[in-house]
């Protein structure tokens, strides 16, 4: 005798139901996951750029000998810039220390808050200036959704002599 299959009782139909609802919410859960880490990562890799862009442009940009005195506002505006690599608004770069080498110390790797030069040598060409000093700035970059990293670069205005 056949048995004909009438379909399916109301009792398996909720259980598959309910199976796929579990399956479903697990696939969804680490999908969201995965967005949630490629926007962190998008952001760090951000970060990352900006750093470089920045230090770049600060490297590459004349040496100030007394950034407090410049009309220009000093280095901000030069590494703020580097915000417009990824579109950021400028206000992401901040500009958190300033330290001045002291070369009068009897102790080495002594750097001071407070600008040693004095106001002739703050008015003097860089590369003309007898003073010999070093700068370590300090910057950070924040991204909109308060990822932060911080980057120190020492700036010379010792130039190397020429071989001849």
């Amino acid at each position: 005798m056949k048995r004909h299959d009438r379909g399916s009782s109301l009792i398996e139909v909720v259980i598959a139901v309910a199976l796929m609802g579990i399956v479903v919410s697990g696939v969804l859960g680490a999908m969201w996951s995965a967005i949630r880490m490629s926007s962190f990562s998008d952001d760090q890799a951000k970060v990352e750029a900006v750093l470089g862009s920045a230090a770049d442009r600060l490297a590459n940009y004349a040496y100030i000998p007394c950034p407090a005195n410049n009309t220009n506002g000093g280095y901000l505006p030069i590494i703020q810039a580097a915000a417009g690599t990824v579109d950021w608004p400028t206000s992401s770069v901040t500009l958190t220390a300033m330290y001045f080498w002291n070369p009068t110390s009897t102790s080495t790797g002594t750097w001071l808050t407070t600008n040693g030069l004095s106001g002739t040598e703050c008015n003097e060409t860089a590369s003309l200036t007898t003073a010999r000093t070093l700068q370590r700035i300090t910057f950070m970059v924040t991204s909109p959704s308060g990822y932060s990293k911080t980057l120190e670069v020492v700036k010379s205005n010792v130039f190397p002599r020429s071989i001849s």
